[in-house]
Parts: C-alpha cells; structure tokens; sequence
C-alpha cells in the first residue's frame, strides 16, 4: 500500500524539477534574445550605415536658397542620426537674417529636414536702388529691388560708424542703438496704424525716438511722437482725422491738437 504512494510522490517531485528547469531556461532564452536585440539595435544605429545622414531637405525658403541653408546647418553627411544635434543645427540656420524660425527633425530614411519660416515685412526702408524690408520685430533682413504692394516706406537714417580695431567706438555705439530702437518703434507705429492713416499714408519719418512723422497724400501731416502709446494714439487719429487739417499733433494722446 506505501510503495505505489511513493513512487507517486518521486514522480510528482521529478516532474515538477523539469517544469521548473524549463521555466528557468525559457527566461534564460527570453532575457538573452532581449540582450542580442538591444546589442543589435546599438550596433545599428551607432555603428552600422543603416542610419546615417544621406541627404540634407529644404522647405519652407522663398527668399533664400537651398545652398544657403545647406551651408548654414553645416550638417556632416554619413554622420549616425542619432548622434545629429538638431538644436546646434536650428540655431546655426537661425542666424541667416531672413530666417524667423526652423524646425530641424531626423528621418530613418537619413534625410535632415530643416523647415524653415521666413520674416515677414510690414515696412520698407528706402536703400540704394531698392528698399530694405523690415519685420515685426524691427529687423532690417533683406534687400528688395522693387517695393511690394501696400507696404509702407519708413525713412530713417542710418547713422555713420567709427571704427576702433575693427569696432565701433563708443559714440558709433550710441548711434547704432538708438537706430535700432527706430527701427523696432516703427514696426510698434506701423502695426498699429489704422486703415484710416494706411490708406492715405505716403511716409514716415524720424530722426529720434520722439519724432516719429507720418506724410500724407494730401499733404498733410501726423506728429506721432514715440512709438508709447500707439494703441490710443491711432484711436484719436482715426477720429481726428475727420476734421479738415493740414497737421494733426497726437504725440501727447490726451490732447491732440490740429492746425
């Protein structure tokens, strides 16, 4: 009655040691299949030619070229993609004048895809045989032939620079900021404008901050002053302009004035 009890048992127990052998090396099987798996795909992305840098796209440019962009990312081909900076690469491009912004993204295929916004003028400054086109935000970035439609011209002088080992001196320095500040005062000025003023509108003109003249087709003229307060300022014009002047004063908002 034992014998046939233990050798049940003998047999359960041998059973259950292969059932748990097998567990062990199916995990052993699992874990180093996962090791070769992560072991090749280092191999193929650090040190195979199956990621790698084949060619360099360009989208989104109307004002400057492909080759412009190209050179400016300075991106290594046959370099690994994942060892491409796509930030080093987004600032490098960033720093061609006509280039607002980039977005720079790798592909498995190997191409580098920089797509690029470009700036948008609201103003144009009269230049040797053309104009220079400003954006939003103050910035002087490419040089046009013909004026575009609609877009008014602002005159500002460019102030003349000393050098000093090869850099402005200091009172070149004053001058050139505060050229910098017209040009960023206009663009506040311009966006600001109402169609009212737009419409009629011929030029405008500063020699300081505070000088800012609008010319109209009539002949008549705007004192807007400084680019503070822009906002209220083409509220008053736009009312003020109703009344037959030859000269409206809005410098001082609160009390505009005509003659």
């Amino acid at each position: 009655m034992t014998q046939p009890v233990i050798r049940d048992i003998s047999s359960k127990i041998r059973s259950s040691h292969r059932a748990q052998s097998r567990r062990r090396w199916l995990r052993i099987g699992i874990i180093t299949l996962i090791v070769l798996l992560i072991a090749g795909g280092v191999w193929a992305v650090w040190f195979s030619n199956w990621f790698v840098v084949r060619s360099i796209d360009v989208t989104g440019n109307e004002n400057v070229s492909t080759e412009e962009v190209v050179a400016a990312a300075a991106v290594e081909m046959g370099a690994h993609l994942v060892s491409v900076d796509t930030n080093a690469i987004r600032e490098r491009v960033m720093v061609l004048p006509v280039v607002a912004d980039a977005r720079v993204t790798r592909q498995l295929s190997g191409v580098v895809l920089v797509a690029v916004t470009e700036r948008s003028p609201i103003y144009a400054l009269p230049a040797s045989g053309g104009y220079r086109l400003v954006d939003a935000g103050g910035v002087d970035y490419l040089f046009t032939d013909v004026l575009p439609p609609g877009l008014p011209v602002v005159v500002i002088n460019k102030p003349p620079v000393t050098l000093v080992d090869g850099k402005p001196d200091e009172q070149s320095q004053r001058r050139l900021s505060q050229y910098a500040r017209l040009l960023s005062d206009s663009a506040i000025i311009v966006q600001a404008m109402p169609v009212s003023v737009r419409d009629q509108m011929v030029g405008m003109r500063a020699d300081t901050p505070d000088s800012f003249t609008i010319d109209l087709a009539n002949g008549a003229q705007i004192l807007w002053g400084s680019a503070e307060q822009s906002t209220l300022k083409a509220e008053v014009i736009d009312g003020l302009l109703k009344v037959a002047a030859s000269y409206y004063d809005i410098s001082s908002p609160s009390h505009p004035a005509t003659r």
